[in-house]
């Protein structure tokens, strides 16, 4: 008993894909034959384009002309920043720049044409649909790289004239440095604008609150004198003042009680203020003088002298006016007194005013100290703004680009388009993919058997023979069996018949299927008995496919003597047998008929026949029906010891073979394998191996031509 070493499964894997991309190798190299096609229509029909390519560099160093800083910063020099300005440059608002200087036929012409160019884009209506189509074809040829690695730009432009396209590509790149320079003199212009206004109205609040400070400081009597207010220098001086009232009051008061005791003493002539005053000093000079002469009488002794008593009243008048001028010195001392009390009071009372002045004042000095806190943040605030107003208007006209080209495009001499390596290998991609595609979905969809090793590990059956397909011309031209072109034919069968006699040991009843009808199951049945029945095997055929019966027809038999009748005993079995005298084999024919054929498979004389016949006939073989028909199928392999799987792969259907073949082995039936029928030949080989054998099995009968049926293919 031959058995498959295949397994049941698939292959996985890169393995199945190989398996399903030689099975259906003709439909992807139609894809790559119809891609490669495209792809040449496609590279016909494509325009000739030429690139050239502008090349940029921003700069890491900056030119510094004043020592201040710029309005506008420059660029980090990081990857986002970077990818922003090749954003720029492709931009919708810099093809419009390009656009406008192409216009004015100004496109890069040299390093003085940057100051030139018109630099407002607004003339450019978005509206025109002219010049929106002139834009976006600009924005779509152009590209902008960077290599990921450095500062430096590429602007590539694509056109049919190479010198437009170098044109365009040093357009893009001066439009780029025009609006680096824009962007730097709009933003210091602006700026340098919004300062001026800013400038006027911070003049004007710092002429405000200084007018405020001092209108307070005046109002509120603040008048600083070197540092120190007026009050304060008022109420140092009222203190003084006092103090110095204090200390003659006091000296007055000691001077006159001094006064009032030397006078109480009768010496009121020891005080200063009576010494030093000129009218006492004359008295006193005088009194002198008339002691003097009255001394001078009491020593001549002329007490009787008429001049004593005159100079003795003088005397007494001179005291008398000496007493009253002392008097009124001590008068004029409590006068004195009482002046600097008044003057000590008034003096107290202007130092309590200016202390509560200077209480009240100390409100003001907070206050006025925060007008002038304003004023001076007011005017640091104006002097910042006008240093920076005073830098902008300096650095206005010295706006630096922080680009540069270090490379201006060049006409190109050889085509960039069409690349005839990039279209092959687009067609090379799209063939495989697309080939690829169509294989899967072939294959998905596909329920042929395909490949034989495909069958095989689908079914898990081995293939025991190859019929393949002969023109009836071949079989017309060879005067021998296994010489000219039917040589194949019949060495296919001679090849099945080895498979089935080294079976026959054990399994004397072999019963044949097909996946369908149609693939000329009873063809091989048929030219497999005639083979053996040469051979000397004595056999027997049964056409049990009562839906399709079709032996009668192909052993030429009497048609009427069929199965049912037997079943029904309208005849005999002996009768039901047939002779078949050109091949020595036994044939067993059906007809079809509209009863169901459960009714002569399922009969117990089927089983009788089928138990007789065994002991008959060392072969039978049974054409069975279709595994369409899988309930009779499963009758007739009760019966059988094996099955014959026929398989015409242009047929067949693989999911129909696979169900069937679960189907029997569920129902515990063994399975030989499968014979193909109808196989395309490759190429034309000669099997002398089995030239022998089947001529040794077949020497007795070499002189037998072979039945003329052996040689018809079935159509189907």
């Amino acid at each position: 008993m031959i058995h498959s070493s295949s397994t049941h499964g698939e292959q996985e894997g890169i393995p199945r894909l190989i398996s399903i991309i030689r099975e259906r190798r003709r439909a992807i190299l139609l894809c790559m034959v119809a891609s490669f096609a495209t792809a040449a229509v496609g590279y016909a029909r494509s325009p000739t384009r030429y690139t050239s390519e502008a090349i940029l560099a921003l700069d890491v160093r900056k030119l510094q002309a004043l020592p201040t800083e710029s309005v506008v910063s420059p660029l980090p020099q990081e990857s986002p920043v970077l990818r922003t300005e090749l954003d720029i440059i492709g931009s919708q608002s810099m093809a419009e720049r390009v656009l406008a200087s192409l216009q004015n036929g100004n496109p890069g012409s040299g390093p003085q044409s940057k100051y030139n160019r018109p630099r407002d884009t607004g003339m450019l209506s978005r509206g025109d649909a002219q010049t929106s189509k002139m834009v976006k074809e600009l924005m779509t040829n152009v590209r902008v790289m960077n290599d990921g690695r450095s500062y430096t730009i590429y602007i590539a432009y694509s056109a049919g004239d190479p010198a437009y396209a170098a044109k365009v590509a040093n357009a893009f790149g001066e439009a780029y440095i025009d609006y680096q320079i824009d962007l730097q003199t709009t933003a210091t212009r602006r700026v340098s604008d919004w300062l001026g206004e800013r400038l006027v109205n911070l003049r004007t609040k710092l002429e405000e609150s200084e007018r405020q400070a001092q209108e307070f400081r005046e109002k509120s009597g603040l008048v600083d004198t070197g540092g120190i207010p007026l009050l304060s220098q008022r109420l140092s001086g009222l203190n003084t003042e006092l103090t110095m009232l204090q200390t003659k009051l006091a000296g007055a008061n000691a001077r006159l009680a001094t006064a009032l005791e030397v006078q109480r003493s009768g010496d009121g002539l020891g005080l200063t203020e009576v010494l030093s005053s000129p009218a006492i000093q004359l008295l006193r000079a005088e009194q002198a003088r008339v002691v003097r002469a009255i001394g001078e009488i009491d020593e001549s002794g002329a007490r009787m002298n008429p001049q004593l008593p005159q100079l003795q009243s003088q005397l007494a008048s001179l005291r008398r006016q000496v007493g009253q001028e002392i008097s009124q010195i001590v008068a004029s001392l409590r006068n004195e007194i009482e002046v600097n009390d008044k003057q000590q009071r008034e003096v107290e009372t202007n130092f309590n005013t200016v202390q509560r002045a200077i209480t009240d004042t100390n409100t003001a000095v907070v206050q006025s100290a925060q007008l002038d806190r304003e004023a001076a943040a007011n005017r640091s605030i104006y002097e910042t703004y006008l240093a920076r107003y005073k830098q902008t208007i300096e650095q206005d006209g010295i706006a630096t680009a922080e680009a540069r080209i270090i490379s201006r495009a060049m006409p190109s001499t050889r085509p960039a388009s069409p690349d005839k390596s990039l279209w092959v290998l687009m067609a090379i991609i799209l063939g495989c993919g697309t080939g690829l595609g169509v294989a899967l979905i072939l294959h998905m969809t596909d329920g042929s058997v395909g490949s034989i090793t495909a069958l095989q590990q689908k079914t898990g059956l081995a293939v025991i023979g190859k019929i393949p397909r002969i023109p009836a011309a071949e079989f017309r031209n060879s005067p021998e069996m296994f010489s000219g072109g039917a040589a194949d034919f019949y060495s296919a069968f001679a090849d099945l018949q080895t498979y089935i006699q080294l079976e026959q040991d054990k399994a004397r009843v072999i019963a044949f299927t097909s996946s369908t009808d149609r693939e000329g199951k009873t063809f091989v049945v048929a030219n497999l008995a005639r083979s053996l029945a040469l051979s000397g095997v004595k056999l027997i055929v049964i056409d049990a496919n009562l839906r399709n019966p079709a032996l009668g027809m192909e052993f030429e038999v009497l048609s009427s003597w069929h199965l049912a009748r037997a079943i029904a005993q309208e005849i005999t079995f002996d009768e039901l047998i047939q002779r078949d005298e050109s091949c020595s084999l036994d044939v067993i024919v059906a007809q079809a008929d509209e009863s169901p054929p459960n009714l002569v498979l399922g009969n117990k004389r089927f089983a009788t026949l089928m138990s007789e016949l065994r002991q008959r006939y060392e072969l039978v073989l049974i054409d069975a029906p279709s595994v369409s028909y899988d309930l009779d199928l499963l009758r007739i392999a009760t019966f059988s010891d094996t099955t014959v799987l026929v398989v015409r792969q242009e047929i067949a259907n693989s999911i129909g073979i696979q169900n069937a073949v679960m189907k029997l082995h569920t129902a515990g039936k063994h399975i030989t394998g499968m014979v193909l029928n109808g196989v395309r030949r490759q190429k034309r080989r000669h099997r002398f191996h089995w030239l022998r054998v089947f001529r040794k099995s077949t020497a007795r009968r070499s002189t037998a031509l072979p039945h003329p049926s052996l040689a018809r293919q079935s159509v189907s």
